[in-house]
């Protein structure tokens, strides 16, 4: 059936009153229930299954809750993928602190190898200039002996000392350590031990066999000191107990050495050599020393009536073992070791420093990543916000608009009424003219409560959604000229229940939809058919808008529900945001593009719910 309904006032240009546009029919169909099936798209355009997957990959990829879940996701993948770097990292740092560990194993070794193992070690480890790590060499005392890689405070690093040089046979020019201020130089690898020491713990090592000693005795008082002097034992009278390691039983030794040695001379010095891993007794008389072991066996003699050391024959080890069976019983044996441990302290190398500052730059990068992307998604959603203020303040100009000059038209036509020679059909034609008004003053009043229920929870009312369909028709109709005279065509499956709906949100969406398919029909003949129906189970009401417009392009498919998008060179992109809003957020329903196609028109579908959860 075809209905009028809205007729805007109209007149020439040399005001006389003309003849109103008839708008362009409604046509409502209700099918059958054995109806066949529903007009369908042009045959190029794709399946329904196909479209809808279609629109909704493109309207979910770029809606912005999307981008905050790709967001998301992609700042999932970077922290997996810098916890795997960390992982790979800390093998690699691992990998290389080991390495280290055994080339500073190896470094210890090597004064107590052979020769063909000194070698080797010097070569593949010493000196190889990819092997960079630092490494100190205090003895027992704790001053440091040695140092490679490790530069001083205004020096050049120096290389290895003589006595490695000496006992590798070669090698590359190195230096003692020597700084002008000795007590500067000394604080300061004091400081890099304990920098070291925090890293990697020291490793001891031996770095002679053997370490010479010396005895000297004076009447009934012995006194044994290391190579460099330091005092390692006594007995006699006016000395402390052995054992007394005090600094003042040490100071009370050193002493009576100094004057036993005035006294005494060199002449009363005997020096010998005692192994450096175990325990030496030390078997003495006025002239002669004999130096056993802790299992017994005699290791070094020197003295009167003893043979030359070196000499391994029956008859020297006999006369040996006759002079130390004498000594021991006049006298007990000193028991010494000598302290002659030095310690290798070795910190990481170059690679190690930067493989572990690498985690805490890739921390950084990430906090910088999350800061870049947490400020351009705050930008993105300030943009979204001005687009959305400034598309409000225009969407109700337009809204607005549109009433208030078919009132300021019918004013018009009221006041050439009013001038007018009398008419009897005068009164008649001023109360059509105000039933107008009165209807545009109606769609102010919509208009107005429409932007109030935005951003709030609207009131959903049981209501019919044909009769707003129809309401909504019948305006676009009897405005023709304004939008164009096209054929609608509004096709009902009856029966159609009653939904919760806001009549005035959901008229809302129905005209956004109907002027989008206005605006998308270039040429004259434009037809716009939409279907209401049940879906199988009996849950939801599907309307369909179809249009045989321009269509959508397949690139902006996916941003049309974006708020500010918009292909009109006017437009200001908030009609379908809101539409979704609507539809979705306030009804619990969903809006989708069912098909579409460049130059064979657009099916948007719209599904609301019968009972909303």
């Amino acid at each position: 059936m075809s209905e009028e309904c809205g007729k805007g006032p109209a007149q020439d240009h040399g005001g006389r009153r003309r003849r109103r546009p008839q708008p362009a029919p409604i046509t409502e169909v209700v099918p059958p229930p054995e109806t066949g099936p529903p007009v369908g798209p042009p045959a190029s355009i794709p399946d329904r299954a196909a479209r809808r997957r279609l629109s909704g990959v493109g309207a979910i990829g770029l809606s912005p809750a999307f981008r905050a879940y790709l967001f998301v996701g992609s700042l999932l993948a970077v922290v997996g993928f810098l916890l795997y770097n960390e992982s790979v990292i800390r093998h690699l740092r691992d990998q290389e602190k080991r390495n280290v560990d055994l080339y500073a194993k190896l470094i210890s070794l090597a004064p107590l190898a052979t020769d063909d193992q000194s070698v080797a070690i010097f070569e593949e480890i010493v000196i190889n200039p990819k092997i960079t790590f630092p490494i100190i060499v205090t003895d027992h005392r704790g001053r440091a002996v040695i140092q490679k890689n490790v530069p001083l405070p205004g020096t050049a690093s120096p290389g290895w000392p003589a006595p490695f040089r000496r006992l590798f046979g070669g090698g590359e020019e190195s230096a003692a350590l020597a700084a002008p201020d000795e007590a500067a130089t000394a604080a300061y690898l004091r400081q890099r031990v304990a920098e070291m020491d925090a890293q990697n713990p020291p490793i001891p090592f031996y770095q002679f066999r053997e370490v010479s000693a010396y005895l000297r005795r004076v009447g009934e008082r012995v006194v044994i000191t290391d190579g460099e002097g330091e005092v390692v034992q006594w007995s006699g009278p006016g000395l402390p107990i052995q054992g007394d390691t005090t600094a003042a039983a040490r100071q009370q030794v050193t002493a009576a050495l100094q004057e036993m040695t005035e006294s005494a001379g060199a002449g009363s010095t005997l020096a010998f050599n005692v192994p450096v891993d175990d325990l030496s007794y030390v078997h003495y008389d006025a002239d002669r020393l004999v130096v056993t072991d802790g299992r017994g066996e005699v290791r070094q003699w020197q003295g009167r009536d003893l043979p030359a050391q070196g000499d391994t024959t029956a008859a020297a080890r006999t006369r040996v073992a006759s002079a130390l069976r004498e000594m021991i019983g006049r006298s007990e044996p000193l028991v010494v070791r000598i302290n002659a441990e030095n310690y290798i302290h070795y910190g990481d190398t170059e690679l190690v420093a930067r493989v572990t500052r690498a985690a805490f730059i890739q921390v950084g990068a990430l906090v910088l990543f999350v800061l870049v992307g947490y400020i351009g998604l705050r930008n993105i959603r300030r943009s979204e916000q001005r687009s959305i203020w400034v598309g409000m303040a225009k969407e109700t100009a337009h809204q607005l608009g549109t009433p208030l000059s078919s009132l300021a038209g019918w004013l018009e036509l009221i006041r050439e009424a009013a001038a007018a020679p009398a008419d009897p059909q005068r009164l008649e034609r001023i109360g059509q003219m105000t039933d107008e008004m009165q209807r545009d003053l109606q769609r102010l009043a919509q208009i107005a409560s429409r932007f109030s229920q935005i951003g709030s929870i609207p009131e959903l009312r049981p209501g019919d959604v044909v009769a707003i369909l129809r309401e909504t028709a019948a305006y676009f109709e009897g405005r023709g000229p304004q939008f164009g005279r096209h054929q609608v065509a509004i096709e009902v499956a009856e029966p159609v229940p009653e939904i919760p709906l806001n009549a005035d949100l959901l008229g809302w969406v129905f005209e956004n939809l109907f002027k989008n398919a206005i605006d998308a029909i270039e040429h004259g003949a434009g037809v716009i058919e939409i279907k209401v129906t049940r879906s199988a189970d009996g849950r939801w009401v599907i309307v369909t808008f179809r249009d045989n417009g321009r269509g959508i392009d397949p690139d902006d498919l996916g941003r049309i529900f974006e708020p500010g998008f918009s292909t009109k060179k006017r437009g200001w992109g908030l009609g379908l945001a809101f539409v979704r809003r609507i539809v979705e957020e306030y009804h619990g329903g969903r809006i989708s593009v069912l098909r579409t196609a460049p130059g064979q028109g657009t099916t948007f579908e719209v599904v609301l719910p019968v009972v909303v959860r």
